[in-house]
């Protein structure tokens, strides 16, 4: 009996060395990277994101294709000599409306290429938001298993002496032992979430992962109340999608007038100076004016002009499917939105409060050997039920509400 009394009590010394061990690993690991805060990292994601680095240079091409499109024709010079004459000529294509034309074209294709990098930005601001509240209800899961632990093992402590003095059983001690076991299982599967959404942070800021950064922040006091009416105006004024699609409507219109205007023949201009001689002096000097017109008869197919016509209409209905689109998805937004804050609302009503009063009663009465060891294990995870769906409660309102504002074409989000 002394020897499993002994052997019991050394076994819940060991969790409290295990558990301490553990904070001591990750506790190094979480002091190498320093504190981040969530406009800290949304900045850092904004300048250094590989992906959002590489589709910037899309605008500085978009820009230099503005300087290729300026460029004019090139002069052609001619010469050609024969025993008693040469000939010195100079020509070039004049163009009617082209050059005009492809510059008009290149420069609203580059607009539009901001406001692709800049619906670019938006939608990686919400995904890179997303992380970072994933990387916060990991730490804050991690804490409430943690916690789980170490009152399991204070519990099993508790346990051990009981069972030497002789007031539980040894059942009742290996029980509570064991579930500390389980818990520590836990919280090393909860680390190993924790540090990996560390690591895909590290991701989104272009940075290597040899140094995590810790985040900071609290939502618990970030609250919002919206209209759907006030929500679906603003999405219809600030969306960028919305101005991307009216700006394809413009780029298409200056291509159809490009292609009109590529139909016109060049004209060409040139300037000959002929000389012929018989013998040591010249004997007879020309300048020659010449112009040609192409005869574009393949100006009579227009399938090229019909073809830019129709990409006009189709941007045009594209626009109005954006419309309706973004009006759909604001309004889905906010429903998700308003159940989501209604849920957070109910547990802040008392469900936190009343489960950690239930674990403590439940505890008290097995002290007072009125209840078992089993009864205090339902209630343990019923209070860890509850704390974990509070946290992925709070996690989905956040959610919805970077979701709802990046439908609305807004931000405000700090914390």
């Amino acid at each position: 009996m002394i020897t499993n009394n002994i052997r019991i009590f050394l076994l819940s010394v060991m969790l409290t060395v295990t558990v301490t061990g553990l904070r001591a690993q990750t506790g190094g690991l979480s002091g190498d990277g320093q504190k981040m805060t969530f406009d800290l990292y949304l900045n850092r994601v904004g300048k250094q994101n590989l992906e959002y680095l590489a589709n910037r240079l899309n605008v500085s091409v978009a820009e230099a294709e503005i300087i290729a499109a300026k460029v004019l024709p090139d002069p052609s010079l001619d010469f050609e000599g024969s025993k008693d004459t040469y000939t010195f000529g100079l020509s070039y294509s004049l163009e009617l409306g082209k050059r005009y034309a492809r510059v008009k074209l290149a420069r609203s294709q580059a607009e539009l290429e901001k406001l692709v990098l800049e619906q670019n930005f938006q939608d990686l601001r919400a995904q890179a938001a997303e992380l970072f509240l994933d990387a916060i209800l990991q730490r804050e899961l991690l804490n409430v298993k943690e916690n789980s632990y170490q009152y399991m093992v204070r519990l099993s402590q508790s346990d051990s002496l009981r069972y030497v003095s002789g007031e539980i059983t040894e059942n009742d001690a290996r029980q509570s032992w064991l579930e500390a076991v389980g818990l520590l299982n836990e919280v090393y599967d909860q680390e190993a979430v924790y540090y990996s959404s560390l690591v895909e942070l590290n991701k989104y800021m272009g940075t290597n992962a040899d140094t995590l950064n810790i985040p900071l922040g609290n939502w618990d006091s970030l609250e919002r109340d919206f209209t759907l009416a006030s929500l679906l105006e603003l999405g219809q004024t600030n969306r960028v999608e919305l101005l991307a699609a009216s700006k394809n409507i413009e780029v298409n219109s200056r291509a159809y007038k490009l292609t009109r205007a590529e139909r016109r023949p060049d004209i060409g201009m040139s300037l000959s100076y002929e000389r012929d001689w018989n013998g040591f002096l010249p004997q007879a000097r020309y300048a020659i004016v010449g112009v040609s017109v192409p005869l574009s008869f393949s100006a009579i197919n227009k399938g090229a002009v019909k073809s830019a016509k129709y990409r006009i209409d189709q941007a045009a209905i594209m626009q109005k499917n954006v419309e309706l689109q973004i009006q759909a998805e604001v309004t889905q937004a906010w429903f998700v939105f308003e159940a989501e804050k209604k849920k957070v609302t109910q547990y802040r009503s008392g469900v936190l409060e009343e489960s950690q009063k239930v674990l403590d009663a439940m505890v008290y009465k097995y002290k007072r050997g009125e209840a078992t060891i089993l009864d205090v294990l339902i209630a343990q995870r019923s209070y860890n039920e509850v704390q974990q769906n509070y946290l992925e409660t709070m996690k989905g309102y956040m959610s919805a509400l970077v979701t709802l504002e990046r439908s609305c074409g807004i931000w405000d989000i700090h914390f």
